[in-house]
C-alpha cells in the first residue's frame, strides 16, 4: 500500500514537473515574442521619427535649387549681356542637375528595401565624370571650402553605371559639405591591386564622426547627427552602400572627431588605363551641342513623327530638332497610327501616356504594318517595368523624361544620320 501511494505521488510530481516545464517554455516563448514586439515597436518609432526628419530636410533640399532655377530663369530673360546669360544658364543647369539627382534619390526609396535598383553599365571616362561633378558643385561650395579632385596621370575608362557613380559621389560630397564649414574637400579615384580594383574617395577636413556612430553610419534613417541637428547623414549614405554593393564593391569610412572624414569605396575594375581616347560621357553637357546650321524649310530633310499630347513637350522637341529634320505631330495614338500610314516617316518619337490610344498600343499597330521604321519611346514613366513594356510593344529605344537635349539629338542621329 505504501509503495502504491509513493508511486502515485511520484507520478503526480512528474506530471507537475512536466506542466511546470511546459509553462516555463510557453513563458519563454511569450517573453521572446514580447521582446521582439518591443524591438519592432522601437524600430518603427525610430524609423517614423527619422522619416519625418528626412522629409523635412528634403523639403529644404528641393526648395533650394528650385529657388535658384526660378530666380535666375527670370533674370536670364531680362539680361542683355551674353556673358551674364551664359553664367546664369550655368547656375540654372547646375541647380537643375542637383534637383534631378535629388528626385532620383527619392524615387530610389521605393526600390531600396525590395532590392530592385538596377545597374546599367557603359564605357565611362572617369576624368570627364569627375569634371562634371566639379561643375555640379561649383555653386554649392561656400568660399571657405575648397573643392578639388586629384586627377591621375593616365586617363581611365571604366565599364560601370556612370549615373550611379555620380550619385554616390554627389551624396558623399553633399554629406562632407554639411560637416565642413571651412577647409577642403578632396575627391577622386586611384587604381589598386595592379589594376584589378579601383578605389573612389571623398575626404574632408570637417567635424568628423563620433566612434559610436561609425558602425551605424550607413543604416537607413539611422543618424544621431540627424536627430540632434536636422542636418545629418540622412538617406544618402544608406543609398551609397546599396549602390556600391550592387556594383560588386564595398564602402568604408574612417574618421576622427575634429579632424575630418574619409569615405572610400572599392569596385572590381573593368575597363582601360591610359593610351585610349576618352569615351563620350553623357553625364556632362554642352549647350553648344544643340546648335546647328540649316533651314527649317529644307525639303530634303528626313521626317520625324512626334506623337505628343502636351504642347510644351512638343515645343521642346521642335526647338531642338526642327532645323535638322522635318517634324509632323500627332496628338494621340490614333493620329500616330494614321499619320504613319499617310506620311511614312523615317522615325517616330512616341509618348506613352496619351488620350484616345496610348503609345504602347499605337506602337504595336505600327510595328505590325511596318517593322522597319524605328520608334523611340519618350516617357515620364521610367521604371524598369515601363522600359520593359515599351520594348515588348516594339519600341527600339527608350528615353526618360526629362531628357537632355544633346542625348535626344544623339539617339535620333543614331538612326537617321
Amino acid at each position: 500500500m505504501e509503495y502504491s501511494e509513493k508511486e502515485v505521488m511520484l507520478q503526480k510530481y512528474a506530471e507537475a514537473n512536466r506542466k511546470l516545464s511546459l509553462a516555463q517554455e510557453q513563458l519563454a516563448i511569450a517573453n521572446q515574442k514580447l521582446k521582439e514586439y518591443e524591438e519592432k515597436a522601437q524600430k518603427a518609432e525610430k524609423a517614423s521619427k527619422m522619416k519625418s526628419l528626412f522629409l523635412a530636410n528634403m523639403s529644404h533640399e528641393i526648395r533650394t535649387p528650385l529657388n535658384a532655377i526660378e530666380g535666375f530663369s527670370r533674370v536670364l530673360v531680362e539680361t542683355d549681356s551674353q556673358d551674364d546669360r551664359m553664367k546664369f544658364f550655368e547656375i540654372i543647369e547646375s541647380n537643375n542637375n542637383r534637383l534631378m539627382s535629388l528626385v532620383n534619390e527619392i524615387l530610389d526609396l521605393s526600390r531600396v528595401e525590395a532590392g530592385e535598383i538596377t545597374m546599367k553599365k557603359s564605357s565611362t571616362d572617369l576624368n570627364q565624370l569627375c569634371d562634371s561633378i566639379k561643375n555640379l558643385f561649383k555653386f554649392r561650395c561656400p568660399e571657405t571650402v575648397k573643392l578639388s579632385w586629384k586627377k591621375p596621370n593616365m586617363a581611365v575608362t571604366f565599364n560601370t553605371d556612370a549615373n550611379r557613380i555620380t550619385q554616390v559621389f554627389s551624396n558623399l560630397i553633399s554629406n562632407a559639405l554639411k560637416h565642413t564649414s571651412a577647409g577642403s574637400i578632396t575627391y577622386g579615384y586611384r587604381m589598386l591591386d595592379e589594376g584589378s580594383n579601383i578605389e573612389f574617395f571623398v575626404q574632408d577636413t570637417g567635424t568628423g564622426i563620433a566612434p559610436e556612430d561609425l558602425q551605424h553610419i550607413f543604416n537607413t534613417y539611422v543618424s544621431r547627427d540627424a536627430e540632434t541637428n536636422n542636418n545629418g547623414y540622412g538617406l544618402g549614405l544608406a543609398l551609397c552602400k546599396i549602390i556600391v554593393e550592387k556594383l560588386g564593391g564595398k564602402i568604408y569610412v574612417e574618421s576622427k572627431l575634429g579632424e575630418g572624414s574619409l569615405f572610400h569605396f572599392v569596385l572590381p575594375f573593368e575597363g582601360t588605363i591610359g593610351g585610349i581616347a576618352p569615351a563620350r560621357n553623357t553625364t556632362t553637357s554642352n549647350v553648344r551641342t544643340i546648335r546647328v546650321s540649316g533651314r527649317p524649310d529644307d525639303k530634303n530633310k528626313k521626317t520625324i513623327l512626334v506623337a505628343e499630347d502636351e504642347d510644351s513637350n512638343y515645343e521642346l522637341v521642335k526647338i531642338v530638332l526642327h532645323k535638322r529634320y522635318r517634324l509632323i505631330r500627332a496628338h494621340n495614338g490614333i493620329e500616330a497610327v494614321t499619320m504613319n500610314e499617310e506620311e511614312h516617316p523615317d522615325l517616330i518619337l512616341m509618348d506613352i501616356r496619351m488620350p484616345e490610344m496610348n503609345g504602347l498600343d499605337a506602337t504595336r499597330i505600327i510595328k505590325e504594318i511596318d517593322t522597319d521604321t524605328p520608334v523611340i519611346a519618350l516617357s515620364a514613366y521610367a521604371f524598369e517595368e515601363n522600359i520593359r513594356d515599351a520594348k515588348d510593344a516594339g519600341c527600339d529605344e527608350f528615353m526618360a523624361k526629362p531628357f537632355k537635349v544633346e542625348n535626344l539629338i544623339e539617339i535620333v542621329g543614331k538612326y537617321l544620320d
